[in-house]
């Protein structure tokens, strides 16, 4: 049981780190084969071989779509979605999904589609995380009749 609590504790520290590098976007590069911005939507689409990074955090995906509010001297993010063959790498954590969301107004991060997060060898996965980042805390769900997975190593 405390191997269980000591993975749950790391997955959650890998999803804040997560928030803290990747969506405070105070520096972001995105590579892709297309983008396409729509001002009067406040909307920025990122298509084909979508590859972003940001200090430690690197973020892979089929999609991604960027919805902000225009401010006076800079655009504020409000959205990120990232869809098809999502992959987040940090130092020693991974994560794969069909679909990351992340809403900064609720500081709220969600994958979906088949999520997998690793620490080493150590894996969680359900059909959902949610994570909670103004809140200190995670949750996994599984859906009609599934289970949350754990699989974990002791060193």
């Amino acid at each position: 049981m405390k191997a269980l609590l000591i993975l749950v504790f790391c997955l959650f520290y890998f999803i804040l780190s997560m928030q803290e590098d990747l969506f405070a976007l105070k520096e972001i590069n995105i590579t892709s084969d297309k983008m396409e911005v729509f001002e009067d939507e406040g909307l920025a689409v990122f298509t084909g071989k979508v590859f972003a990074q940001s200090k430690e955090i690197k973020l892979w995906a089929d999609k991604l779509y960027v919805y902000y509010v225009k401010g006076e001297t800079k655009r504020n993010i409000q959205r990120v979605i990232a869809l098809g063959r999502v992959k987040i790498e940090r130092g020693k954590w991974r994560a794969v999904a069909g679909k990351a969301t992340y809403f900064r107004d609720q500081e709220k991060l969600v994958l979906e589609e088949m999520p997998k997060v690793w620490h080493d060898d150590n894996l969680v996965e359900g059909d959902l995380v949610f994570v909670y980042f103004n809140e200190d805390r995670s949750e996994v769900f599984s859906r009609e009749g599934g289970r949350v997975r754990v699989r974990f190593y002791e060193k």
